[in-house]
């Protein structure tokens, strides 16, 4: 086990409504002194909503790519951050793809990044799907949902076409827990 580094001084540098950017100076166990440069963003959820084989995905540009990408649904509510994460994962499910789901379970919890930052992500598998209506924020303009085949999704996985890191993990913890 590595022993701990003690935090001397926290700077924040940077601050939006959807993350911080902190550099802190450190002391290791070895008496040296280094940095660390952190980001915090407050948990999400990632919601993999499977109906009759098939499974629910986004579209969306992603700006830091200059590309569109296929991803599950997810999402944080920065104006609710003390929301409990099945009621965020329903509102997000309903807000993106406009399905509400009678029954949401817990797939688990896992680190996004935790090289640089603390954040992590609910899991949760929506199932029994109703479609009531997309209710899209405004940084998700042009955001649309589609479905396909679970076989289709695994594929795409595999291929590397679906590169975004959390629909991966979520995608292969929930089927490797029998759940998909």
């Amino acid at each position: 086990m590595c022993a701990a580094i003690t935090r001397l001084d926290s700077t924040e540098i940077y601050r939006n409504p959807w993350m911080t950017l902190k550099e802190d100076r450190v002391r290791r166990a070895d008496g040296s002194e280094g940095i660390y440069a952190l980001v915090e963003k407050p948990d999400f959820v990632v919601i993999l909503p499977v109906e009759d084989g098939q499974i629910y995905l986004v579209e969306q540009y992603r700006y830091p790519l200059g590309k569109t990408t296929l991803e599950l649904p997810q999402g944080s509510w920065e104006h609710r951050p003390d929301a409990a994460p099945d009621t965020v994962a329903a509102g997000e499910l309903r807000e993106e793809t406009g399905l509400e789901a009678a029954t949401l379970t817990r797939v688990g919890y896992q680190k996004l990044a935790q090289g640089y930052s603390a954040q992590g992500y609910h899991i949760y598998l929506a199932t029994d799907l109703q479609y009531r209506g997309q209710q899209l924020d405004a940084e998700e303009y042009g955001l649309t949902a589609r479905k396909m085949p679970v076989d289709t999704f695994l594929g795409l996985i595999l291929a590397g076409e679906i590169s975004d890191a959390t629909s991966v993990a979520a995608f292969l913890l929930a089927r490797a827990r029998g759940l998909i």
